[in-house]
């Protein structure tokens, strides 16, 4: 059976509505860059630009994109319309058209004021559109799990105890019994390493250090692997202190973790945690396969994109690279002075 979850409709349109958006965006700023350097070194307006029909284009299909922000929907309108004489004017050439464009794009730097904040939330949504989709992409893996590894098994250990019912032996009933208390057991440990998953309070009630190094143990022990973590730096307990970043840190060594287990074929990992004052530093190493040599980034799979996503959101910086013998080397650095100004905005 197929364990994987279709996204809804809604979710979809929306990510495809913020990648067009997100494209337009770029369109719009590109060609103002171009044209700003052509009306520089022409001293007139250039009516000739291949820029001015992007800008018109652009800016008109975020505008058909952008519900329930008025003000902006309205700046968008005028920078379109503005630009759209211009586009005009490769024909006509008329004086006329000049000015109309002009009082259109005077009318839009004006308005572009009181219309800033809803622009704002327009320029932010391509960024939102990549939340969204790594947040149905965790939903269809966390669904994915709980069909495959929950749900198969009481349905199984269902059908096994009605045909032990229909036998009318005692003793085939006591085995059922037996055995649905054993699955049951493990479907319990299951449910809790699910939700440990989705929201890890051992972050929260242990600190970082103590939550990395229970989550290594966890995995060493449910993988038969040697996972050895080395804790360092001058506060190494902190644990209420940067509670965004603490569940940054423990997500990415959560992420590498598992990509070693899946994918690595590892028998041996090394977490090495420095917590500073003025960092937080993590780095998680392997002797398995490796990357390969020089892997491109747009090959990153989505655990891959998550750490850097999580790791770049705090001001942070993320690297994976084959180690110098084998193996892979997963190291990200969290800079805590810029996760206090990421936390307070």
């Amino acid at each position: 059976m197929c364990s994987r979850t279709a996204r809804p409709a809604t979710a979809q349109q929306s990510l495809a509505l913020g990648t067009l958006g997100g494209l337009c965006i770029a369109v719009s700023l590109v060609s103002a860059v171009s044209y700003t350097a052509n009306l520089l070194t022409d001293g007139h307006l250039p009516p000739r630009s291949v820029s001015t029909p992007s800008i018109a284009l652009a800016t008109g299909v975020l505008a058909l994109l952008t519900c329930g922000l008025r003000r902006a929907r309205r700046l968008l309108i005028m920078i379109c319309c503005g630009f759209t004489v211009l586009s005009v004017d490769r024909l006509a050439h008329s004086t006329a058209t000049d000015h109309a464009a002009i009082a259109f794009l005077l009318a839009a730097s004006v308005y572009a004021v009181p219309a800033w904040p809803e622009m704002k939330v327009v320029l932010s949504r391509g960024r939102a559109s990549a939340m969204v989709e790594r947040q149905e992409h965790h939903a269809g893996l966390l669904a994915g799990e709980l069909h495959d590894e929950v749900l198969q098994l009481l349905a199984l250990t269902r059908r096994r105890l009605d045909a032990a019912r229909a036998l009318d032996d005692p003793g085939a009933l006591r085995a059922a019994m037996e055995d649905a208390s054993r699955t049951l057991d493990e479907q319990a440990g299951t449910l809790r390493r699910i939700i440990a998953t989705v929201s890890p309070a051992t972050v929260q009630g242990l600190g970082l250090a103590e939550s990395v190094t229970f989550l290594a143990g966890q995995i060493a022990a449910e993988n038969g692997l040697v996972v050895d973590v080395d804790v360092q730096g001058d506060r190494p307990h902190a644990g209420t202190g940067e509670n965004g970043v603490n569940l940054a840190v423990y997500r990415v060594a959560q992420e590498a973790l598992t990509n070693v287990v899946k994918h690595a074929d590892a028998r041996r990992i090394t977490v090495a945690l420095t917590c500073r004052d003025e960092d937080i530093s993590l780095t998680v190493t392997d002797d398995g396969r490796g990357l390969g040599p020089n892997p491109p980034r747009a090959t990153e799979g989505y655990g891959m994109q998550g750490m850097r996503w999580r790791c770049e959101a705090y001001g942070g910086t993320f690297s994976a690279r084959t180690a110098d013998t084998t193996g892979t080397v997963v190291r990200a650095v969290f800079p805590l002075r810029t996760c206090r100004k990421t936390r307070a905005s």
